[in-house]
């Protein structure tokens, strides 16, 4: 449990210890300054959570430390309460000016003290919260950047972009409710959280991406037999995971031969999953249709997802290709999008071929071939071990 530390600015020890006892009943720990001047000399000593401060001191008063404090970009994000007994809304502005976060007034109320405290704090916590996620996603992007040339991550530089968007939306959003958190309702605070944890889940999403795309850059895949993957039964779990316990769509139609790939089950779970979701995110209408089509040939196993209108016939996998290699000279590279982009990395680790033709809005088709189990291996059985052979003198 984390013991919070907060700072009392007063020149009367007497209201020290009122604070005190009022807030003897938190895990709090208090630090007392007996004026303005020793409240600033003794802020790294303390680094407070909260600052609660006398406005009318001598020497320096309780604006000018207000202002002073709020000037020092290490200490900008500690919550000022300012305790008070002036009420005159003059006198109130210039504490807001100040930089002041919130008032209690005097005499101090037990109850009014601790909620406001409480609030500064969960506050506080917050911003401490994205300054460190920030920090650390700079920190991810200048290791990056300094690295780029060594491990050639070609796509650093959008990953960035990428991140950048959902974070600027975290830190936009806190710094309005932190800002605003007195004058907004309960609703404006449950959609502004909701905006916070659908950009949050997108980071989440996004750095599983990054892992996983970094992992293909250092070294090329290994054919592993043993962990071969069985493309019908891998695709069929990422239609369930896509549509969770829904029934799968009956306009989404797939043909999977069977077949015994060279390519990591994960690897080619990824795959699936990516290609899925490209194809079916906001496309799967009542009058289209997806159709996921696998069979081999010439010794590789040849994958296409197509989404497309219902009236249109289906084509072979030969028409597709040949479909795919005239169109895809007018596909942009830079209209693909991340999770594409690491699934042509992954199927250029294992030597194929991936193809993306999207000749007009009613049709998009995704084409890759991927090397298959060689056949005078078994069907059955572990990783592939070269046996030991005794001989006896």
């Amino acid at each position: 449990m984390n013991t919070y530390s907060i700072l009392i600015v007063d020149d009367e020890p007497d209201n020290f210890d009122v604070i005190q006892s009022l807030l003897s009943g938190e895990s709090y720990q208090l630090h007392y300054a007996i004026s303005g001047e020793h409240a600033i000399a003794s802020l790294d000593k303390f680094d407070p959570d909260v600052i609660l401060l006398d406005v009318m001191m001598p020497g320096i008063n309780g604006i000018e430390v207000c202002k002073q404090i709020k000037a020092m970009s290490k200490w900008q994000s500690v919550p000022i309460v300012m305790v008070t007994a002036l009420s005159g809304k003059e006198n109130l502005a210039r504490c807001l000016a100040a930089g002041a976060d919130d008032f209690v007034n005097k005499p101090v109320n037990g109850i009014e003290l601790r909620a406001r405290v409480s609030s500064m704090l969960r506050i506080k916590k917050q911003h401490d919260r994205i300054q460190s996620f920030s920090k650390l996603q700079r920190h991810n992007i200048h290791s990056l950047t300094n690295n780029l040339n060594e491990i050639r991550l070609d796509l650093a530089a959008e990953f960035s972009r990428e991140f950048d968007y959902p974070l600027d939306i975290i830190l936009e959003t806190t710094e309005h409710l932190i800002d605003n958190i007195d004058r907004l309702s309960t609703a404006a605070i449950i959609h502004i959280l909701g905006q916070n944890n659908r950009s949050t889940v997108q980071l989440q999403k996004l750095m599983e991406k990054f892992w996983f795309y970094l992992q293909l850059v250092v070294e090329k895949p290994e054919s592993n037999y043993g962990d071969a993957s069985i493309p019908k039964s891998i695709v069929e779990q990422s239609l369930q995971n896509r549509f969770k316990d829904a029934a799968i769509p009956s306009n989404i139609i797939y043909e999977i031969e069977d077949a015994r790939l060279a390519v990591a089950a994960d690897h080619f779970q990824w795959v699936c999953n990516e290609l899925i979701e490209y194809i079916i995110i906001g496309k799967i209408e009542p009058h289209t249709r997806m159709r996921i089509f696998g069979e081999i040939i010439d010794d590789m196993f040849h994958l296409s997802l197509t989404n497309y209108q219902q009236d249109r016939d289906n084509p072979s996998i030969v028409e597709m290709t040949k479909s795919i290699q005239l169109n895809s000279s007018t596909y942009e590279e830079r209209e693909l999008k991340i999770g594409l982009k690491i699934v042509k990395k992954l199927v250029n680790n294992y030597d194929g071929v991936f193809l993306l033709s999207s000749p007009n809005e009613a049709e998009t088709t995704v084409y890759l071939t991927l090397p298959l189990v060689p056949e005078r291996l078994p069907m059955t059985g572990s990783l592939l071990k070269t046996p030991t052979v005794f001989v006896q003198n």
